[in-house]
């Protein structure tokens, strides 16, 4: 049947399009309230439909419808944007791009939303908010036969080395933390939780001191996660009443909350400030490859990473098997002298002067 036209006064007052044509089910704004202005956009959304039933879904098949069949697959749904319920308007990459034929995005195209949607930002941030998820969205549409994806080229990002506390850093904040605080260092530095994992572990359902263990239900990849619980961590965790052993184990609202006790802790034991990333995630995978010697895919396992890309920022921070080798080298001294013999020709001294 045609596409019509229609209100939902729990919508707001715009005017909506809905129905199906040549197999193709529609159901979204306008973003008008003017019947004119809806009306035309409707006409030209079910031409658009018909025309890609002619010559191919690559010549129409918009960025939003893209987008909706690539979060029905399982896509991730952060960086791409939300329908504000009371405008209809869609924030972020699908508010964008949204009725912008597949076909009509590239590089410039891009650059251009990205610089758009997150001005003044580093060149990490626009990767992973903008560049990634656009390509990601323009891949699946390649896997369904909808267009070759195009070549996008994200901006180059120059890795930092990582940051991360040694035992003597954690042993130095911890007498400056409140209890809350103390058990939330202790937790994130012994099972790598990201901040907002550790903000979700309820004792009810995810905490089993008996089995010595944690469950982290919803995770980045959204894997669950099942973490051992060490002495230092049963310690804190058993020093809590057993009467408030209910609910969530960390009271913050907001992972915001977070950051200003951290901050201060820090301050008062006078360290360098360390995000709870780098306080948890970082020193957690760094402590792992150190001490416990752990293979980047132990790590992997370990901590819930998805490959061993995702950990190959961790694999300088020992020396491995390089020291064995390296020790295995000819020595360049005298074993009589232990001084570095001089090479006998006069050019070779000079060149080496």
């Amino acid at each position: 049947m045609p596409l019509k036209l229609k209100r939902y006064a729990a919508r707001g007052p715009n005017w909506y399009i809905r129905g199906t044509v040549r197999g193709v089910r529609v159901f979204e704004t306008t973003g008008t309230d003017d019947r004119k202005a809806a009306e035309a956009i409707r006409i030209k959304r079910e031409a658009a439909i018909l025309e890609r039933s002619v010559f191919g879904p690559g010549s129409s098949i918009t960025f939003a419808e893209a987008a909706a069949s690539y979060l029905e697959q399982g896509g991730e749904a952060r960086f791409l944007g939300r329908e504000d319920l009371n405008t209809g308007k869609w924030s972020g990459l699908i508010g964008h791009f949204m009725t912008t034929p597949l076909a009509e995005i590239g590089q410039q195209q891009a650059d251009e939303a990205a610089n758009k949607l997150l001005p003044g930002t580093s060149a990490a941030t626009r990767k992973r908010q903008a560049y990634a998820p656009l390509i990601a969205v323009l891949n699946h549409a390649g896997k369904r036969g909808w267009l070759n994806p195009p070549k996008i080229k994200a901006p180059k990002v120059k890795e930092k080395p990582v940051e991360w506390a040694t035992p003597e850093y954690v042993a130095r904040l911890l007498p400056h933390c409140a209890p809350r605080l103390r058990r939330f260092v202790v937790l994130i530095v012994y099972t790598g939780a990201r901040l907002a994992e550790a903000l979700r572990i309820n004792w009810d359902t995810d905490i089993d001191l008996a089995g010595r263990h944690l469950t982290l239900r919803r995770t980045k990849n959204g894997k669950m996660r099942t973490c051992h619980i060490p002495d230092p961590l049963l310690i804190e965790l058993s020093q809590v009443p057993h009467a408030d052993r209910h609910g969530p184990l960390f009271a913050w609202s907001n992972k915001s909350h977070v950051h200003r006790p951290l901050q201060n802790a820090c301050k008062a034991a006078k360290l360098p400030y360390l995000s709870p990333h780098r306080l948890g995630r970082h020193t957690y995978a760094t402590w792992l490859r150190r001490y416990a010697k752990r293979d980047l895919k132990g790590l992997m396992t370990d901590g819930g990473w998805d490959s061993i890309a995702s950990v190959a920022r961790y694999a300088h921070v020992v020396a491995g098997e390089t020291a064995a080798a390296v020790d295995q080298l000819p020595s360049v001294h005298n074993p009589c002298t232990q001084e570095i013999k001089a090479p006998k020709d006069r050019r070779i001294r000079k060149k080496l002067a």
